[in-house]
């Protein structure tokens, strides 16, 4: 994620305040205006002992990007067309991992890379094809977006029933703490490339959804 060059300015901190609360908004006024929000949790395999971060975050991000075109062409027939548009999922993910402390540290430790997944607030859209919740639906469905030898392990979905600026602000505590970097945010839909082609089914057989630790 590039910086806005009206924020080039600001300190870090600054920044990372404007961005929580605009990136916050996107979700806002969306469920303002009768959108569903829900915490997305993303968690992968790991993805080798010797790559960069930087590596990892752009691979977490492409895996997060395939879900997303996959989940969006089961909540629109044709995403293209002009009617839908305005009408796309609207996700705001950060990297994050767990906090530190020495039992935690010791469990991030034991997780692959090193706890690192992404997790984050989204507004799905009213009248979708979808028959079932978000939740719902990746419970049921959820081992399709994580195929046999892709990076992803498991994906899940939970209600928001409280404030989503809260809950937003909390996703960002990982930027304030310094556990992330203001390019590990990741904003879908992009503008185009998340519309240019449909996504390809993956070899069967579907990775059995595998609940990681707490």
């Amino acid at each position: 994620m590039s910086q806005p060059l009206l924020l080039a300015n600001l300190s870090r901190s600054e920044q990372i305040h404007q961005l929580t609360g605009g990136y916050g908004q996107l979700v806002i006024d969306r469920v303002a205006d009768g959108w569903s929000p829900y915490l997305l949790v993303l968690k992968f395999h790991h993805l080798g002992h010797h790559r960069r971060r930087a590596s990892v975050i752009a691979q977490m991000h492409h895996a997060a990007e395939g879900v997303y075109t996959r989940l969006l062409f089961r909540v629109w027939k044709h995403p293209r067309a002009r009617s839908v548009r305005d009408l796309r999922p609207v996700w705001v993910l950060v990297a994050d991992v767990p906090g530190l402390g020495s039992r935690r540290q010791l469990v991030r430790d034991l997780l692959p890379n090193d706890g690192l997944h992404l997790q984050g607030v989204v507004a799905m859209p009213p009248g979708g094809r979808l028959r079932a919740s978000l939740d719902e639906h990746l419970a049921q469905m959820g081992s399709r977006y994580c195929p046999h030898g892709g990076p992803l392990v498991a994906l899940h979905a939970t209600p928001i029933t409280s404030s989503v600026a809260y809950v937003n602000s909390y996703n960002f505590k990982s930027l304030r703490r310094g556990r992330a970097e203001l390019d590990d945010v990741l904003i879908l839909p992009r503008p185009a490339s998340d519309l240019d082609h449909r996504p390809r089914r993956a070899a069967d057989p579907w990775r059995p959804l595998v609940r990681a630790l707490p």
